[in-house]
């Protein structure tokens, strides 16, 4: 039996994606009010765990959600699945006062995830980033030039990939100032 976020989501997409989706994408529009929807359902928060205000679905389920949404445009799952990654960065590798801090305003979508790893240099290979950050007491500085930040225009809660003295990837969630 389908989760009934599924069941939802398909009835979003029939309804309200797909009677829009072709003049948005000729149009070039960032689709605003069909975000607001996914944020209304609660897609925004779909993995992060319910003690935090999400949704705590299961991958499967979350899967599903995404082919749904793909059904309608392709474009909506970019949306989700860029801020998804943000969310899960700092729920899997991010401090509990991180956690505590992001992980409710990324399940409203208060806080729209985005990901800074697209370098003019390297693309998307990880390994040929440039992008430098330096421990300066409780910050980092960080050296370096990215670009096509997914979901950078209308994200405020990026995650940085960039090299740390030991040459791995550190990830910093960055919050763009009010």
């Amino acid at each position: 039996m389908d989760h009934p976020v599924i069941a939802a989501v398909r009835e979003f997409v029939d309804d309200e994606v797909r009677p829009v989706a072709a003049a948005l994408e000729h149009a070039d529009a960032y689709p605003h009010a069909l975000v607001a929807r996914m944020r209304e359902l609660g897609l925004f928060g779909a993995l992060v765990p319910e003690p935090f205000g999400g949704l705590g679905l299961d991958v499967t389920t979350y899967a599903r959600v995404i082919e749904e949404l793909c059904r309608g445009w392709m474009s909506l799952a970019g949306v989700i699945n860029s801020h998804t990654m943000a969310a899960l960065i700092v729920l899997n590798h991010g401090t509990d006062a991180q956690r505590q801090r992001f992980l409710p305003r990324f399940a409203r979508g208060d806080a729209r995830g985005g990901l800074a790893l697209t370098e003019p240099h390297a693309g998307t290979d990880v390994q040929a980033i440039r992008t430098v950050a330096r421990r300066r007491g409780d910050d980092y500085v960080l050296t370096g030039t990215k670009l096509f930040i997914t979901n950078g225009r209308e994200g405020n809660t990026l995650a940085l990939l960039a090299r740390s003295r030991s040459r791995s990837s550190a990830t910093r969630a960055w919050t763009r100032p009010s």
